[in-house]
């Protein structure tokens, strides 16, 4: 009886606005004591369609609407159960999840502001976009996350099925000092840099900075610092792998002479091949498998809601 009077409530205040409304706005959905709208449905379709900039045909648009109208029933369905469970999201948590976003982002709050704008939305919507997820986030910790565990042995039998995910390819990390050298450069200018990149070698080996060696040697050999990264030692040029071979971190291999530079290359880290330890992987894999039985759960979770729902879809 409470259901049916509410469902004559509803179209009562639909007719009640103008005959024009009752017509763009109809109806798509009674989900328990909620209702979903055409006119929702139609504002969630035009942004899908912003978002996918595609001409889809009349079926796929037909099936896109009917996603979207299943997706619309699953929010409506969250929704009642954060009211329903009472859960709440206080001011400050949303300001610690800007300056979160801020952090990871290395923005201020000046710069996020703006980003947001340019994306054609404006700050109090973003933030109530943040609540809702927050909100989200609690009924799922309650709900579903909760109620995972993941053993020991699961975590032991995962990492002897996924050995070749950790194991560790050989890796070497270098710096350099490069001594550029013209095309126009003569034998005797081509002495003159060796000579200088050689004398520069000693110097680094006796433990000066490399930016610091660089920079007494920019200014007339246009001697300059870098960071080479850190690579596979196999795809390096086989001079490099010569002139490396056998050093140590932190120190120096011998000047490496190339035609259009001299190089003095520093190993700064070496990684010897190997296998992951398992004590240094269990956390990681813990929170995987907690995952990916996260998302069983909550597709479980959310066919249960449904379910023990009542869904009448009026389109």
């Amino acid at each position: 009886m409470k259901r049916t009077l509410l469902i004559i409530l509803v179209w009562l205040l639909v007719g009640a606005t103008s005959a024009q409304a009752a017509v763009i706005s109809r109806i798509a959905a009674v989900v328990n004591d909620d209702i979903i709208t055409t006119h929702q449905l139609d504002l969630a379709l035009q942004t899908e369609l912003s978002r996918m900039n595609a001409n889809p045909t009349p079926a796929q648009l037909g099936a896109l609407r009917k996603e979207l109208l299943s997706r619309l029933i699953e929010e409506s369905l969250v929704q009642q159960r954060i009211v329903a469970l009472k859960l709440t999201v206080s001011e400050n948590e949303i300001e610690m999840a800007i300056q979160d976003v801020q952090r990871q982002n290395q923005l201020t709050r000046e710069d996020l502001e703006e980003a947001i704008l340019a994306q054609g939305m404006a700050f109090e919507d973003y933030r109530e976009n943040l609540r809702k997820q927050i909100l989200r986030y609690k009924l799922m910790s309650v709900e579903v996350r909760r109620k995972i565990d993941v053993s020991e042995g699961e975590i032991r039998d995962y990492y002897r099925a996924h050995l070749d995910e950790y194991r560790i390819e050989q890796e070497v990390t270098l710096s350099a000092v490069t001594f550029p050298i013209s095309e126009r450069a003569g034998m005797a200018e081509r002495d003159a840099i060796r000579k200088a990149a050689q004398i520069a070698g000693d110097m680094l080996k006796e433990g000066q900075d490399l930016g610091d060696v660089a920079a007494k040697f920019s200014s007339d050999y246009g001697a300059e610092a870098s960071s080479l990264g850190t690579v596979a030692p196999e795809s390096l040029d086989p001079e490099f792998i010569t002139a490396i071979a056998g050093v140590e971190p932190g120190g120096f291999g011998p000047l490496v002479e190339k035609p259009a530079a001299f190089i003095l290359l520093r190993v700064d880290e070496r990684q010897d091949s190997g296998l992951r330890q398992y004590y240094s992987v269990e956390e990681e894999i813990r929170q995987h498998l907690i995952e990916q039985k996260t998302d069983v759960r909550i597709k479980q979770w959310t066919k249960g809601l449904k379910q023990r729902a009542f869904i009448d879809i009026r389109i």
